[in-house]
C-alpha cells in the first residue's frame, strides 16, 4: 500500500499578475492532517486547485496514490472521484439541503441505499438533520458551509481538501461549526488537505504544516516543530512567537550555548540548548507561553530556569481567557498567564517583576 497518499516535486505555476507558484516537496501521509498556513496571496488556494485538478501546473508533478495525476492523457475526471472539495463560499445548488448532499453521490452513481449509515452519519455530526427540507436560499453562511462539508464528506473521498471553510463565516457561526467540524475530522481516518490562515487552526488540527508565503513554502514539518522550532522570523512571527531577540553566541559547552545580547540597559546572556558554534550571529525565539511569571522579591534560586530576567511590567492586555503580560527587560519580554496568576501574583502596569525562561524552551536559529 503507497503510505503517500498525495506528493508534490517541483510544481510550478505562472500567472500574468507575476505571481507565481514553485513548490519543492510536499505530501501527506494516509490518514493524517495536513495544515497549509499563510497569508492572504500566498498561494494556499492555487494549490489546492493544482491538487483537485481544476488548474494545470506550468511544471512539475503531482503524485496521487503513487500515480502521477499531472501526466498527459490523464482522466482527471476518475481522479477527482477520488478527492473532495470544499472552498470558502459554498457552492450549493438552488435546492432543498439533502438534494445538496446527495447530489456528488448521484452524479457519481451510488446508490443511496449503500451509503445511507454514512449519510445519516454526517448530518448528524455537522447538525443538519432540522435542515434537510428547507431551501439552500434560506439558509446562513454557517449553516451553507455545514451542508458543503456534508456534501464532500458522504463522498468518503480518499482525500478531502478544505480551502478556509471557516474565513468566510461570522464569529459565533465559525466557532459552532469549527467545532463540529474539527470532531469529525480527527475521527475522519482518511487523508485531510486544510487551508487556513489561522495558526489556532493548525494548532488544534495539524499533524503536519507547510508554511507558505509569496508562492513556496518555507518550512514543511510536523506540527510540533513547525509551532516549537521555526526556521526563520517570518515563519517565527507567524506561528506567534511573541519574542525575538539578536545575540552572538560566545560560548558553547556540551549542549549549551550562551548567547551574548544587546539591550537597552547593556548586555546580557542567554543560556539556549543548541549546537550552535560560537561567534554564530543568530535570532532567539521565546514563545509566551514558556515565560514564567515570579514577583520581584523571589530569590533566583527558586526557580530551575537557566535564565532568570529583571523587569518592569509595561502593558496587562486581555487575549481571551489568558492575559498578555508585557514586560521591559531591556528587551521586550511577553508572556501569557491566566487572570488567576494576575491576581496571586498581584499583576499591575509599572510593577517590578521577575521572568524565568528554561534554556530548553528558547528556539535559536541563524541570522
Amino acid at each position: 500500500m503507497v503510505k503517500k497518499i498525495l506528493k508534490i516535486v517541483d510544481l510550478k505555476k505562472r500567472y500574468d499578475s507575476k505571481f507565481n507558484l514553485d513548490i519543492d516537496n510536499l505530501y501527506t501521509e494516509r490518514g493524517r492532517i495536513l495544515i497549509i498556513i499563510g497569508s492572504n496571496g500566498s498561494g494556499k488556494s492555487t494549490l489546492i486547485r493544482l491538487i483537485n485538478l481544476l488548474e494545470k501546473p506550468d511544471g512539475g508533478k503531482i503524485y496521487f496514490n503513487g500515480s502521477e495525476i499531472t501526466a498527459a492523457g490523464i482522466n482527471s475526471t476518475e481522479i477527482r472521484k477520488k478527492m473532495a472539495v470544499v472552498f470558502q463560499e459554498p457552492l450549493l445548488f438552488n435546492s432543498s439541503v439533502y438534494s445538496n448532499i446527495i447530489m456528488g453521490l448521484k452524479i457519481r452513481k451510488i446508490k443511496l441505499s449503500e451509503v445511507k449509515d454514512r449519510i445519516d452519519y454526517y448530518i448528524g455530526k455537522l447538525k443538519i438533520r432540522d435542515l434537510l427540507n428547507r431551501s439552500t436560499k434560506n439558509l446562513s453562511g454557517g449553516e451553507k458551509q455545514r451542508v458543503s462539508l456534508a456534501r464532500a464528506l458522504v463522498l468518503d473521498p480518499e482525500l478531502l481538501l478544505l480551502d478556509e471553510p471557516l474565513a468566510n463565516i461570522d464569529q459565533s457561526s465559525r466557532e459552532s461549526l469549527r467545532s463540529d467540524l474539527f470532531k469529525v475530522l480527527r475521527n475522519y481516518g482518511k487523508s485531510v488537505v486544510y487551508v487556513t490562515h489561522d495558526r489556532n487552526e493548525a494548532m488544534i488540527l495539524a499533524d503536519d504544516i507547510a508554511v507558505m508565503d509569496r508562492g513556496k513554502v518555507l518550512q514543511f514539518a510536523g506540527k510540533e516543530e513547525i509551532f516549537r522550532k521555526p526556521k526563520n522570523e517570518f515563519i517565527a512571527r507567524f506561528v506567534g512567537v511573541e519574542t525575538l531577540v539578536n545575540g552572538t553566541v560566545l560560548e558553547k559547552e556540551g549542549n549549551v550555548c550562551r548567547v551574548g545580547v544587546s539591550t537597552a540597559n547593556g548586555s546580557i546572556e542567554i543560556y539556549v540548548v543548541s549546537r550552535e558554534r560560537k561567534n554564530t550571529r543568530v535570532t532567539l525565539a521565546i514563545r509566551p507561553e514558556d515565560v514564567i511569571l515570579y514577583r520581584s522579591g523571589v530569590s533566583p534560586r527558586q526557580s530551575s530556569a537557566m535564565n532568570l530576567f529583571r523587569g518592569k511590567i509595561t502593558e496587562i492586555r486581555d487575549i481571551g481567557i489568558f492575559k498578555k503580560i508585557e514586560i521591559d527587560c531591556g528587551f521586550s519580554l511577553n508572556s501569557f498567564v491566566t487572570q488567576n496568576s494576575v491576581s496571586r501574583l498581584k499583576l499591575i502596569e509599572g510593577r517590578d517583576i521577575n521572568a524565568a525562561v528554561k534554556a530548553s524552551s528558547i528556539h535559536m536559529f541563524k541570522r
